[in-house]
């Protein structure tokens, strides 16, 4: 199959603005020339996250981690580079005629005999679905609205009684061992028996499309358990998956929206109501992990918790750490206290369609939520329902928005918080001291100098040939190296794009320092001749130094006095040497 050649790589993020695709991902604030951001590569709680339009690349101050637009794509959905190439194209709004050919990940044996049993039993319970003694179930179902297209898209099937999915699956050869392991039948003491036996099956996928498990619901009422749901296993862990991620991805890309509900059940009534792009964290304790899956989607984010008591906790919950993994939200003013599927029932798919175009912000959420929770009457809660108000209003209200709510706030409490200092505000000195705290830079000697002349060579071709012509190596491995790139660069370029550059340096060590010199403070933005002569006799002493250190060494050894005074001349020779090097090129 034909690839993208490197030009046609080049073009690409030549094309692609990084301001503009990074702030798909994260909000940033223009800062001088940069644009900042909290890095998502860390736990980072104060933007340290640099992206650089003049020179398409991005780096964070406190991990390290930086690149080009593709780097950052590829870091951040934990895709191919093949793969971040074709959407930063996408992105940048060019259609690449030749087609994706994504690259076969290795895929451990172990899981691999887990998706098989799964996937075996999907396809048996699905088919055990259009059986005579299925019917009552089929009528369950299409009562419940849902039709003959929906139970095949989501492959909903039919686990019969007597350990029919055990049966099927030890005739299909599969191990014991496996179907045990992947949740599906479990070992008593009258042999294997089926732990979803008589009910309705959901399957769950991965966000990679690999079928990891089931949620399973009774059909009739009893005394049992609503659902049952695998329990973790080594390719299910409930707090890393979120339901319907794989199908309603493209969706949610389409619609630039996702909801996100509480269960399976209330997907498939979105899927009723004819939206597809709904997923479902699969319970009410979302993780960080469910978080960054959102993230991963680029686009704005719904909440649809149920509208009763615990579904408010949950959205209480879901909102607090999705701020504190910087993921921007919206939630459905659920008025009816209701789930999506009970709304249908009462009010019919067209009011859940209304209902959930009708939203509000965090900052309202939490006027309604924490007004039953905290008793105003009481002076120490109320003083902590301001408090806490007060601080989500100053992170993130607008201007506009803060006046009027800080009013509501002070007619509910009587405090007027719009009176005290803005938490946010952090004084320049200490906000710079923080970021440079975190730098690794070279504060003086040779390797200060060796990074000045690798700066003064991304700056322009004439430092390039003075460092080819009056040194031509640098002691350092690694910035020896970039050196060798940036000289190899110019065979071909007039001038160095950093972006590209990184593209073409192998080494990870190489690529960092690269990225330090391209974001280096005390880096000149032009070529400037007397700080690199400096920099280069520097360099020259310092190579001087160690002769005469070695020579040193020889004196001592050496007992003959004549074979002594010939080692000193030359000492001497050497000193005088690097002397005039140091009066001609300047110090540094």
């Amino acid at each position: 199959m034909a690839r993208l050649s490197e030009q046609q790589i080049n073009d690409i993020r030549a094309k692609a603005d990084i301001v503009e695709v990074v702030s798909r991902y994260i909000p940033l604030t223009k800062k001088g020339k940069s644009y900042w951001c909290t890095c998502p590569f860390h736990d980072d709680h104060d933007p340290s996250m640099s992206v650089s339009a003049d020179k398409q690349i991005f780096k964070c101050f406190v991990c390290g981690t930086g690149g080009n637009v593709f780097t950052f794509v590829q870091k951040y959905e934990q895709i191919a580079f093949v793969e971040a190439v074709y959407k930063v194209a996408e992105y940048a709004g060019l259609h690449l005629e030749i087609p994706l050919e994504r690259p076969q990940r290795p895929v451990d044996p172990h899981k691999a005999a887990l998706y098989k049993v799964c996937r075996d039993t999907i396809d048996f319970t699905h088919y055990s679905l259009q059986s005579v003694q299925a019917n009552h179930v089929r009528e369950y179902l299409t009562k419940r609205g849902l039709n003959e297209d929906i139970m095949r898209r989501f492959e909903l099937g039919y686990n019969p009684p007597n350990d029919e999915i055990y049966k099927y699956l030890h005739a299909k050869k599969h191990k014991d061992e496996d179907i045990v392991s992947a949740g599906i039948a479990r070992i008593t003491a009258l042999g294997m028996r089926d732990i979803f036996s008589n009910r309705i099956m959901i399957p769950i996928h991965d966000d990679q499309g690999n079928p990891i498990g089931f949620s399973a619901r009774r059909i009739q009422e009893s005394d049992e358990a609503k659902y049952i749901n695998t329990q973790d296993t080594d390719i299910y862990v409930k707090g890393n998956i979120v339901f319907n991620y794989h199908r309603a991805k493209p969706e949610a890309k389409k619609s630039h929206r996702v909801y996100v509900v509480e269960g399976a059940m209330d997907v498939l009534a979105f899927e009723k109501a004819g939206m597809k792009n709904c997923m479902a964290t699969l319970g009410t304790a979302c993780t960080k992990e469910q978080i960054m899956l959102l993230k991963r989607l680029s686009v704005p984010v719904v909440v649809c918790y149920d509208g009763d008591k615990a579904g408010k906790n949950a959205t209480y919950k879901f909102g607090k750490l999705a701020l504190e993994q910087h993921l921007s939200f919206d939630i459905v003013d659920n008025r009816y206290g209701l789930d999506p599927d009970e709304i249908i029932d009462v009010y019919g798919k067209e009011e859940l369609i209304k209902t959930a175009e009708r939203t509000i912000s965090w900052i309202d959420f939490l006027f309604e939520y924490l007004v039953e929770t905290y008793n105003l009457d009481n002076y120490t809660q109320k003083k902590e329902f301001a408090v806490e108000m007060a601080s989500y209003i100053d992170q993130l209200a607008t201007d506009f928005e803060k006046t009027a709510f800080f009013m509501k706030l002070k007619q509910l409490t009587g405090f007027d918080m719009q009176q005290l200092p803005s938490k946010k505000a952090v004084p320049k000195e200490k906000e710079s001291y923080r970021k440079r705290a975190f730098l690794t830079y070279p504060k003086e000697g040779k390797l200060l100098a060796e990074w000045e002349i690798l700066s003064q060579m991304l700056n322009g071709i004439s430092a390039s040939n003075m460092f080819k012509e009056e040194l031509g190596f640098l002691q350092d491995e690694e910035c020896n190296k970039l050196a060798m790139y940036i000289i190899d660069y110019y065979r071909t370029h007039d001038r160095i794009e950093i972006a590209d550059l990184l593209d073409i340096v192998k080494e990870e060590k190489v690529k960092a320092l690269l990225l330090d010199i391209a974001s280096w403070e005390l880096g000149k933005e032009d070529v400037r001749i007397n700080v690199l002569k400096g920099a280069i006799s520097k360099i020259k002493a310092c190579l001087l130094d160690d002769k005469i250190a070695m020579l040193n060494k020889e004196i001592e050894k050496t007992a003959d006095p004549m074979e002594k005074a010939r080692l000193a001349d030359n000492r001497t020779a050497w000193v005088k040497e690097r002397k005039a090097m140091i009066e001609k090129g300047g110090m540094f």
